[in-house]
């Protein structure tokens, strides 16, 4: 289990790129991830949410997303400040729902008698990693969230099997490549003694990269990059193209286990803007 890897940005980019993740996990219809729009926000007093679904359509609750992978005591104090704060902040009378996301049960603070009462209400859900039920075939956010606890020999046929589901399922859509390399970097994360390289060769993932359907994803992302530089202009091709640069750099970072302040320190940034870089 990765207890010390560096969650928030790697489960924003999961959330964001397979929305439907969420549902899942959940046990709701995945097909209400369309309802909503995912977002990481940042409050006025200095609190910030890992995730927020909002919802798209009136009467849909607000999706509160916590993920922690260590025992903090003051967790669910936290949780619930943010939570109060966003609607005090906005609409004091929105529905909402908060999900607490561990990697096991020991991860979960020991004293929970204050909050109980919410614990226990329809207004949180928990949800522990390991005890969620292995399936042979999982939609892609749920097997990629099974390879976080697999060993090494469940590990590969569930990559093989990932890998298979985004170059068929999400055949020349830019989504493809966004999965495989959240694949990437989660297994980097999980295997630390071995480097990019050594990965690609274990999990076989040079073998996608060489497909017909990645090669298409990969050109029709690639066009479409083109196309939007040359409508916003010189100018702010030249900006997005500092900011796409800027992005790359913090990720690989982040992947090689650097902490965000470290990131921010080194390429002269603040913490919100690795933060905004990470999640994009």
């Amino acid at each position: 289990m990765l207890l010390a890897m560096e969650t928030d940005s790697f489960f924003c980019q999961l959330f964001k790129q397979l929305p439907q993740t969420l549902f899942e996990l959940l046990g709701l219809p995945p097909e209400q991830a369309r309802g909503y729009r995912f977002d990481s926000v940042e409050l006025k007093k200095a609190l910030r949410i890992d995730g927020l679904f909002l919802p798209r359509k009136p009467n849909l609750p607000l999706y509160f997303v916590e993920v922690q992978f260590r025992r903090l005591p003051n967790f669910y104090a936290n949780l619930f400040a943010k939570v109060f704060c966003y609607l005090e902040e906005n609409d004091p009378t929105q529905d909402w729902v908060a999900v607490a996301v561990f990697p096991s049960r020991r991860a979960e603070p020991r004293v929970r008698e204050p909050y109980e009462d919410l614990l226990q209400s329809r207004r949180v859900c928990r949800v522990y990693l390991n005890e969620y039920p292995q399936t042979p075939n999982p939609p892609l956010g749920l097997g990629i969230l099974q390879l976080m606890s697999a060993p090494l020999e469940q590990a590969k046929p569930l990559v093989r099997g990932l890998l298979h589901k985004a170059e068929y399922e999400l055949a020349g859509t830019p989504l493809a490549e966004q999965v495989v390399q959240l694949v990437e970097e989660l297994l980097l994360r999980r295997f630390p003694e071995l480097n990019r390289e050594e990965i690609r060769a274990m999990f076989e993932l040079e073998d996608l990269r060489k497909s017909r359907v990645w090669q298409e994803a990969h050109d029709e992302g690639r066009e479409e990059g083109r196309e939007e530089g040359r409508e916003e202009g010189r100018a702010e091709g030249r900006e997005e193209g500092q900011t796409w640069a800027k992005k790359d750099m913090v990720h690989k970072l982040l992947a090689k286990g650097m902490r965000q302040k470290e990131i921010a320190t080194l390429l002269d940034l603040s913490v919100q803007e690795v933060r905004r870089l990470a999640a994009r």
